[in-house]
């Protein structure tokens, strides 16, 4: 048995939820590109991993050490996760930030880039419904 929810609902739920997503994956790339026009680069080593238990699976997300440029040994927790972790002992590449080392991001990309990708992906579903829905108006 199918609900068919109205024009009236779809229509503004969905372009409202498409305009929301297009401003949060302008923001978050604006974020990511300040982070990169700043960041240094260096080789970290992952000495731990931190279990978070999530609703239905379990994420781990590295303690990496590295070294700054300025010769400062760093052991922060990454923001990058993975649902099996990082081998411990494996070295990875991170970028951080030089006022804040322990603000570090795994240089890959898909741990520089997934919330950009994310927002958009859901802004062009969202958008795509809201506008055919509006336009296939009887």
């Amino acid at each position: 048995m199918r609900f068919p929810l109205p024009h009236a609902v779809v229509v503004p739920v969905c372009l409202t939820i498409g305009v929301l997503a297009v401003i949060w994956a302008l923001l978050a790339f604006r974020s990511e590109r300040r982070f990169l026009s700043t960041a240094m680069r260096a080789t970290g080593l992952v000495q731990s991993l931190i279990a978070e238990r999530m609703e239905r699976s379990t994420v781990y997300f590295p303690v990496i050490r590295f070294t700054t440029a300025a010769g400062v040994i760093v052991t922060a927790k990454s923001k990058t996760s993975r649902s099996s972790g990082y081998p411990i002992g494996k070295t990875l590449p991170v970028l951080y930030d030089p006022d804040h080392p322990e603000d570090l991001e795994i240089d890959a990309f898909w741990s520089r880039w997934l919330i950009v990708i994310g927002a958009t992906f859901l802004a062009v579903i969202a958008l795509a419904i809201g506008i055919g829905t509006l336009l296939s108006r009887p």
